[in-house]
């Protein structure tokens, strides 16, 4: 059975982009009948599961999905996706009456978005799941929502088991079912990714220092969190603190996602934590660049700029 660098689980989607100009002037408020004209429109594949498997496949990594989508010509679309990435599709299925995921993002470019969101098939965990045959030497836990959030602790509990490393960024439905036993999550996590919304919900509204004292005791790996003012990461003796590489931005779509696996591509690669994260932040400044998730992601030997990171002692 072939072992991978890295299996990553989460969504897959079809990402369906809008564009016009009276969304925003209307503040999305249509009257019904209404006929809205669109400038324009764009699709792409994403979903946090397969956008971090593009960016270790793109990093010259052996890496394979583990995830579901619909039987349906969006789930086609993103199978297509997956072997155009050469990444593994060993451990997705596709569902028999589900629908592949949807997003539907309304972009007004630079300022922001809205996103409707739609989930089905990455709700479920692939047919005949079984971890024993998942042989990689790390997981990477992309947002998970339904039946997959409820596996998230029973997946990083068998990673520990078989000494598999775990990047984990949680979602909305991840936290919620773990906020209360996080601590216990925190030793068995190699990576831990959150952006500064998720951190607020799963520690409260308080210094970031204040919240790596009161995990230090149970932190094995490296904690990174932040937002649009900057990046902090802790691991468990020093702190990081980074800032933003500012860029062209086109669409922030996949941002989080290009950070967390950029920093966990070079850790794999043996960086150091330094090197990690200015990996990390090069991959998102290059992504948002481009319209979706995948099509600005750096590609192996590629240069970037690196950001200056401040280092010191907890």
């Amino acid at each position: 059975m072939q072992k991978y660098d890295v299996i990553t689980f989460g969504s897959a989607s079809e990402d369906i982009f809008i564009f016009s100009k009276e969304f925003f002037d209307q503040k999305l408020c249509f009257p019904l009948g209404d006929k809205i004209e669109m400038d324009k429109m764009i699709i792409r594949t994403g979903g946090g599961g397969t956008n971090t498997a593009a960016t270790f496949a793109l990093q010259g990594l052996k890496v394979a999905f583990c995830g579901s989508v619909g039987k349906d010509y969006a789930g086609f679309s993103v199978l297509l996706d997956l072997r155009k990435h050469k990444i593994s599709t060993e451990f997705l299925s596709s569902l028999k009456n589900k629908t592949t995921n949807h997003s539907i993002i309304l972009s007004k470019k630079e300022k922001g978005k809205v996103i409707l969101v739609y989930r089905d098939a990455s709700n479920y965990v692939p047919k005949n799941f079984n971890l024993n045959k998942l042989k990689a030497n790390w997981f990477y836990l992309a947002p998970f929502a339904g039946e997959g959030a409820k596996r998230t602790k029973q997946i990083i509990d068998f990673a520990y088991k078989n000494k598999i490393k775990v990047a984990f960024n949680p979602g909305k439905r991840q936290i919620e079912l773990y906020k209360k036993s996080i601590k216990t999550l925190l030793p068995k996590i190699d990576v831990f990714l959150t952006n500064e919304r998720e951190t607020k919900m799963l520690f409260g509204n308080r210094k970031t220092e204040d919240i790596f004292l009161e995990i230090k005791p149970f932190l094995k790996g490296l904690f990174v969190t932040g937002g649009e003012h900057g990046l902090m990461a802790f691991d468990g003796k020093f702190i990081y603190k980074g800032e933003i590489l500012r860029s062209k931005i086109t669409d922030f779509t996949g941002a989080g996602d290009s950070f967390g696996s950029g920093l966990v591509a070079k850790l794999i690669d043996k960086k150091n934590i330094i090197e990690a994260i200015q990996f990390g932040s090069a991959n998102t400044a290059a992504c948002v660049k481009k319209w979706g998730a995948k099509d600005g992601l750096l590609k192996k030997g590629q240069k970037y700029r690196k950001i200056k990171i401040k280092k010191y002692e907890s």
